[in-house]
């Protein structure tokens, strides 16, 4: 009876039968049919290197695979690196790569993050042609032993966590402010609503677009129809998220907490506004009236059209702590963190660079400043359930942002691929090098909060910037 031979991961048997793999996967060819590039993986223990391979990929074919030396680790047009720990789990289907790279789990060292966000599919073949090389990992079972629940200090507790306001059925309802409870306003996210009492009061009928309209009409109309483009996708994503918060708001009522409900109010009435100044802009600037879904393609449909309403609808009906996170990644880390802040920074930094639309560049900053609250609270309300849930909710959030960081990213490449050259500079490394820096803080934020009690996160400011 034949043995399968199994092979060190990154050493040189290793590469040559991730090579033959990648020569046989027709789905790789495919995927990878205009990947045009070497690639070098590295692993490292501890901070010392612990083995290295690098590829020669080349129209969907490995011309050759081979231990990295080196010189090709220096000249390799991409170099990711990463712990063994960290490879495993990608190997083993457990972090996507493209997550693991945004989120900071991988690290690329030499490339464009942005040169390779096209290639989420190859890359994910990759992948899968590695996850079937038999291998094994040196100190495997050592380095990967850890607790796989939450510490004891931070068990489980209820849905409702440590309110005692739930919504009471009729005559039975307490009142917490007529009572000793009153307000709590050392919670963290009573900060953001007093910040967004001063700061969040501005009102879209006090811009001045007169400027801006001059401006417009002496626009190319190449220019013209990126800027409406954009416009398109912020409003109908400020629509959606302002017809999408309710439930979510209904859910932490029931819950009894009450300052965050409060806040809650703010936000959707920010979001509303987001919505009736990009359309006064629409009317009163671009002048144009016209069906402008033509700009929303397939991802921004799969996203706004369809996970974005279902997650927040499901809250309808399930109010699970699992249910509350899939809808705050898809709503704030995704929606908000990946796409509308990174789209409002590069669209105030193109009028600002290029001395155009002062009413829309001052729009810009309240929307900035409003989109960082709330953001805020998405990371502070995930940080709180995996607090109160442990690892089942921290897994949860892994999953869904593996699910919807691809059709994120697709999303900027569908803008920058309808136009054969973008006016304004724009350029989407800087799209994606903004998105990666402010995803992988945040990401960083709520997986520290596996390690925190609620103590721990009350006496921990919320950060908006």
């Amino acid at each position: 009876m034949s043995q399968t031979t199994s092979h060190q991961a990154f050493s040189e048997p290793w590469a040559r039968a991730w090579a033959d793999q990648l020569r046989d996967d027709e789905a790789y060819r495919k995927a990878a049919a205009t990947w045009e590039g070497s690639i070098a993986l590295e692993a490292h223990r501890e901070g010392e290197p612990a083995g290295a391979v690098f590829a020669d990929l080349w129209h969907g074919e490995c011309r050759t695979a081979r231990a990295a030396s080196v010189d090709d680790l220096a000249e390799a047009d991409y170099v990711i690196r990463a712990a063994l720990p960290i490879w495993k789990k990608v190997m083993a289907g457990k972090v996507d790569p493209i997550f693991g790279l945004m989120s900071g789990k991988l690290k690329l060292s030499r490339g464009k993050l942005a040169h390779l966000t096209p290639y989420i599919s190859a890359s994910k073949a990759l992948v899968r042609a590695a996850a079937r090389v038999p291998t094994h990992f040196p100190g495997d079972d050592a380095e990967l032993t850890q607790a796989s629940a939450a510490p004891s200090h931070l068990a489980p507790t209820s849905s409702a966590g440590a309110s005692s306001n739930q919504i009471a059925a009729p005559g039975q309802r307490h009142y917490r402010t007529t009572s000793e409870g009153g307000l709590d306003h050392g919670l963290p996210v009573m900060g953001l609503w007093h910040k967004g009492k001063k700061l969040g009061v501005w009102d879209p009928r006090d811009i001045d677009f007169t400027a801006d309209l001059a401006d417009w009409r002496r626009l190319a109309d190449i220019e013209r129809e990126v800027i409406l483009h954009l416009t398109s996708l912020f409003q109908a994503g400020e629509e959606s998220v302002t017809l999408d918060l309710l439930p979510l708001i209904q859910v932490i009522a029931g819950e009894g907490r009450l300052e965050e409900e409060m806040y809650l109010t703010s936000f959707l009435f920010e979001e509303a506004k987001h919505v009736e100044v990009f359309r006064r802009f629409l009317d009163e600037v671009a002048e144009d009236r016209s069906d402008l879904s033509r700009f929303h393609g397939d991802n921004y449909r799969l996203i706004f059209y369809d996970r974005l309403p279902t997650a927040m609808s499901r809250l309808r009906h399930d109010s699970s702590p699992a249910a509350q996170a899939e809808a705050s990644v898809t709503y704030n880390m995704i929606v908000e963190g990946v796409l509308a802040e990174t789209g409002y920074h590069a669209y105030g930094s193109i009028l600002e660079r290029n001395g155009l639309m002062p009413g829309m560049q001052q729009t810009v900053g309240y929307l900035k400043a409003d989109e960082s609250r709330h953001l805020a609270y998405g990371v502070y309300l995930l940080s709180r359930l995996v607090i109160e849930h442990g690892e089942p909710i921290w897994r949860v959030i892994e999953q869904r942002m593996e699910e919807m960081l691809p059709p994120a990213i697709g999303l900027i490449h569908e803008l920058f691929e309808a136009y054969e050259e973008m006016p304004f500079g724009l350029e989407l490394e800087a799209f994606t090098d903004f998105a990666m820096g402010q995803f992988q803080k945040r990401m960083k934020r709520i997986e520290r909060a596996r390690r925190q009690s609620l103590d721990d996160l009350r006496r921990e400011p919320v950060r908006t910037a």
